[in-house]
């Protein structure tokens, strides 16, 4: 038998690459489907210009393995998440090119990446509350725990909310729904998620990730073939979507930024834009009071800028406890072996 002049360029394959990304993504295998957990070293994920670019790269790099044939998108522990590194953000206040890159390529890539370069079907599964649920909501079929809360948050912080969570608001809220929530960082419920169309089902807590495997070893059971080109139809509304709107949103957003680091602006939680150093005290407090999730007004408005930060003085005295405490130890899912 003739041979081929050349061969199939030989690709980085799992135990490689999951080497690579192991500072903010523990890869598990079995059976094809392929379980994706964010975190940060040992611990949640940690918001930031690092995490941010690994999340579009990471995902780039699954795409090119053909040995992932499902993938679930999860985050460690029993939420999503909900800090950030307070000196993981250096490299965007370097004008003009690093900042450039950040949200000109890293913030489209972290949306566009899980739309057009995947072309299997995926599984988000939220444990819990959480920001920046892009990847979960992505995926073609959500599934969350019934203690779940989530918002679109810029707006309290002085951004534009053009990262595309705005986006997918106004897409599968509806545009006035999606408009107002967009507008007002307004929470919602993991039941509202429901009844919206944000996601697919709503399940106990800790039976989330339980639950994801199931759906995918249930897909594994069709011909490899047609579950694909399924997940294609799946994808098709938000390929549409992200077409027409994705670049016009994320280049809002970098632009309100750098109009506020042009004013002088940009900082300290008084600052027309607050500093990202600020996420991770205002996030713990928001997922563990509702105040958050009632009807908007200018006093609620201003107490996002200081309920927070009292908050977190009365957890450094011993006088509060954060359930979100980033040094909880935690471990990603692993699911139980089936015959």
């Amino acid at each position: 038998m003739s041979k081929p002049l050349a061969d199939y360029v030989k690709l980085p394959q799992l135990e490689e690459y999951k080497e690579w990304f192991k500072d903010f993504a523990d890869l598990y295998r079995e059976d094809g489907i392929l379980q994706v957990t964010w975190k940060t070293l040992d611990g949640p994920m940690q918001h930031s210009g690092m995490s941010h670019r690994a999340i579009g790269q990471l995902v780039r790099v699954l795409s090119l393995d053909f040995k992932n044939e499902i993938i679930i998108f999860t985050h460690i522990g029993d939420s999503w998440m909900t800090e950030s590194d307070p000196n993981g953000w250096e490299t965007y206040s370097e004008l003009p090119t690093q900042r450039f890159q950040h949200q000109y390529f890293d913030d489209t890539n972290l949306i566009k990446n899980m739309i057009f370069d995947l072309d299997v079907p995926t599984i988000g599964a939220i444990p819990g509350p959480g920001f920046h649920w892009d990847s979960a909501m992505l995926s073609d079929v959500t599934i969350c725990s019934d203690d779940t809360w989530m918002e679109v948050p810029h707006a309290h912080g002085g951004l534009v909310p053009g990262d595309g969570m705005g986006l997918m608001a106004q897409h599968y809220f509806g545009t006035k729904r999606g408009n107002y929530y967009m507008m007002t960082a307004r929470q919602w419920t993991a039941q509202q998620m429901l009844d919206w169309g944000m996601v697919s089902e709503v399940v106990p807590k800790d039976k989330v990730m339980e639950r994801a495997w199931e759906i995918a070893r249930l897909w594994k059971t069709m011909p490899y073939e047609n579950r694909t080109i399924m997940s294609n139809l799946a994808k098709r509304p938000l390929k549409k979507l992200l077409v027409d709107d994705l670049k016009l949103h994320t280049v809002s957003e970098q632009y309100g930024s750098l109009l506020r680091i042009a004013a002088g602006e940009m900082g300290d939680t008084h600052a027309g834009q607050q500093d990202e150093k600020y996420i991770s005290q205002t996030n713990d407090w928001r997922y563990c009071h509702d105040w958050m999730q009632q009807p908007p007004t200018r006093e609620s408005w201003a107490g996002f800028r200081t309920k927070p930060f009292e908050w977190f003085k009365e957890v450094e005295a011993g006088k509060e406890v954060n359930p979100f405490d980033p040094n909880k130890k935690v471990s990603p899912y692993r699911p139980e072996k089936k015959d």
